[in-house]
């Protein structure tokens, strides 16, 4: 009579190869090479432009990465989370630039300053007001599609805002020639290539709390809600409570975003708060790859580099975005970070089949599933002729 054995475990031969392929560490060598990805040659003197690309590529990242942590950690899709990146930036543009207007008959008025510590505290105050009385109002009341369009809504509110409050945003042609904050003196971040370096840290610091937060006791629920929301709340858990947090938290990156970009830009307009804005996070996390934590920050990379070379050919460069998109999830419904995991799982040859073959894919999943067959040695087939 055979005895079934469970399979040996491998020992860990050391904690390097664990360490070498950390989220947090591709993140930091992305960061650091981004502008020589979108561009950048010292060499030759080529800096500027592409630097800001750069730019452009790491807070995006970071606003893809806010939205991914309501949506491929919780499971509820928002197409309004520019909102976020809108109060962000322009709760920042008002601070550092002043204001003058009279609201209700009472006379307000803000003087300009250079404060980008105060300037970040209260970007970040106010979008977490307004996500927490957000959510308390629409996550008890909706989930699904009705969620998203909910949040769209809301969006769009904050959009009309900015676009007719004249007085105050300026309209249609936002804030301009907004002074960039000089904490460091001698004007350091006047230089696109130490903006950049200042905005990549700040990217990377904030990416690091999130990382925390997707893998404390808190993400794990929050994972265990994405899968079952029933179970969830069998277990004891007060499941919309954690929808709310996480609706709150989710916040947060999108308005750091918002401030770094008025920055970048010394500029500010209402299309900040537009739904392109939320439609391209949400194109940027899924070419990435949702549900894992480098998805964005790669997804977004991917994005504006693939419109800064099309772009240069053809005036349908979004055309071709779309074509790529539209690849991307037919082969790999998992984005790129699921290919790779596809490529390190099953071997490149077999993973391609499965992109493009549903047989491939069906049979390689069944196997999955599929308990491993442990066969005595002595009564195998093999032995018996």
């Amino acid at each position: 009579m055979s005895v079934l054995k469970a399979p040996v475990k491998p020992k860990r031969t050391g904690a390097a190869p664990s360490i070498l392929l950390h989220p947090l560490l591709w993140t930091a060598v992305l960061l650091i090479l981004l502008p020589y990805v979108a561009g950048a040659n010292p060499f030759a003197g080529k800096w500027s432009g592409f630097v800001g690309i750069a730019t452009t590529m790491a807070i995006f990242a970071l606003f893809a990465s806010g939205w991914n942590l309501l949506f491929g950690h919780v499971g509820e899709l928002s197409f309004g989370h520019a909102m976020f990146f809108t109060i962000g930036a322009y709760t920042t543009a008002l601070f550092t630039k002043g204001f003058d207007v009279v609201v209700f008959g009472a006379h307000l008025h803000h003087a300009q300053t250079d404060n980008l510590i105060f300037a970040l505290i209260l970007s970040l105050l106010i979008a977490v007001l307004w996500a927490w009385a957000l959510a308390r109002i629409i996550v008890p009341r909706s989930s699904g599609i009705y969620f998203s369009m909910i949040t769209l809504a809301f969006a769009q509110v904050i959009f009309f805002v900015t676009y007719r409050w004249s007085e105050l945003t300026g309209g249609e042609d936002g804030m301009q020639n907004i002074a960039r904050p000089n904490p460091f003196g001698h004007g350091v971040l006047q230089d696109s290539m130490n903006f950049y370096w200042f905005t990549a840290v700040c990217v990377f610091l904030a990416l690091c709390v999130l990382y925390w937060i997707l893998h404390s006791p808190f993400g794990t629920v929050l994972h265990a809600i994405r899968e079952n929301k029933q179970r969830a709340r069998f277990l004891g858990y007060d499941v919309d409570k954690y929808r709310v947090n996480a609706f709150v938290l989710s916040a947060l990156f999108p308005a750091i975003g918002g401030w770094l970009w008025t920055y970048y830009q010394q500029a500010i307009n209402p299309d900040a708060g537009s739904v392109e804005y939320s439609g391209n996070v949400v194109m940027m996390s899924m070419l990435g790859g949702v549900q894992t934590f480098l998805g964005p920050v790669l997804g977004a990379s991917v994005y504006y580099e693939i419109q800064n070379n099309v772009s240069q050919l053809t005036k349908y460069w979004e055309a071709w975005i779309g074509i790529v998109f539209v690849v991307v999830v037919l082969v790999g419904p998992r984005g790129i970070m699921g290919l790779f995991d596809d490529i390190r799982h099953y071997g490149f040859a077999t993973a391609i089949k499965r992109g493009f073959s549903r047989t491939a894919r069906v049979e390689t999943d069944m196997q999955e599933e599929l308990p491993p067959v442990i066969e005595d040695p002595v009564t195998a087939p093999e032995a018996t002729h």
